[in-house]
């Protein structure tokens, strides 16, 4: 998956917005905890029985000392009771519990690769519109990782929902942008030629370096972009909101 590798150099989020999903991936491979963690499987099933134990040991201590009105000696009276059939079964679906709590990391890892075969699945159909083609560009991007250089050329993702994203060198020439979200988004060097964005959030997007020859922007929404460098011969810019000078 050799775009995933670009996550790393994405832009920061700014303090209004939280972190995405690459970068607390980054932040746990800076951990050796984290590391350790996520490497083994043996490490997560022992943490996740400990903890199990540790919550049925305070449930009974407490259960124990509120029935002998909190007498002295209490929390270690009866702790045998604790080794029953009951207890064993409670012990398996907490610890079971905390294992699905631990395994989450593992499981959007996994639906991340998903997505991005989806893409590619997609993509190497050839079909113009497929839902399954936006939803795996949404999951990938709002999960912070990179979709640059991907060629997405004469496709149709009107309402794509994808801001603040890496597209740099994304390929999208003649296709369909109509309504989408691309706010803040990272388009240096995009080939934007011929695309309809008519009505796309493009406030903030960077799209310095870009090629947006014969594109159409009517109604787009251009606030705060940067074009310096940008290609916008033949462009149509009729009622597009002006970015500053």
């Amino acid at each position: 998956m050799p775009r995933q590798q670009r996550s790393a150099r994405q832009p920061q989020t700014d303090g209004l917005r939280p972190p995405t999903w690459a970068q607390r991936q980054q932040r746990r491979h800076d951990s050796r905890l984290l590391r350790l963690l996520d490497g083994s499987f043996a490490v997560r099933l022992a943490l996740s029985a400990g903890s199990a134990l540790a919550l049925l040991l305070v449930v009974n201590s407490y259960a124990t000392c509120r029935n002998q009105n909190w007498s002295q000696g209490c929390l270690f009276r009866d702790a045998e009771a604790l080794i029953s059939v009951g207890n064993v079964e409670s012990l398996s679906i907490v610890t079971a519990a905390f294992l699905y709590l631990l395994e989450g990391h593992k499981r959007r890892q996994r639906e991340n690769l998903e997505a991005y075969e989806l893409l590619q699945t997609c993509n190497a159909s050839g079909a113009r519109w497929l839902m399954g083609r936006i939803h795996a560009l949404e999951s990938l991007n709002n999960a912070g990782l990179s979709l640059a250089g991907q060629q997405l050329a004469g496709f149709d993702l009107h309402n794509l929902q994808a801001p603040h994203g890496d597209w740099q060198e994304v390929n999208l020439e003649n296709s369909v942008l109509r309504h989408a979200n691309l706010a803040g988004t990272d388009l240096r060097g995009a080939n934007l030629i011929g695309c309809d964005l008519r009505g796309c959030d493009l406030g903030g997007a960077d799209l310095r370096g870009s090629n947006l020859r014969d594109a159409i922007l009517d109604g787009a929404d251009l606030t705060g972009a940067q074009l310096e460098g940008a290609d916008l011969s033949g462009t149509h810019l009729e009622t597009a909101s002006p970015h500053p000078a």
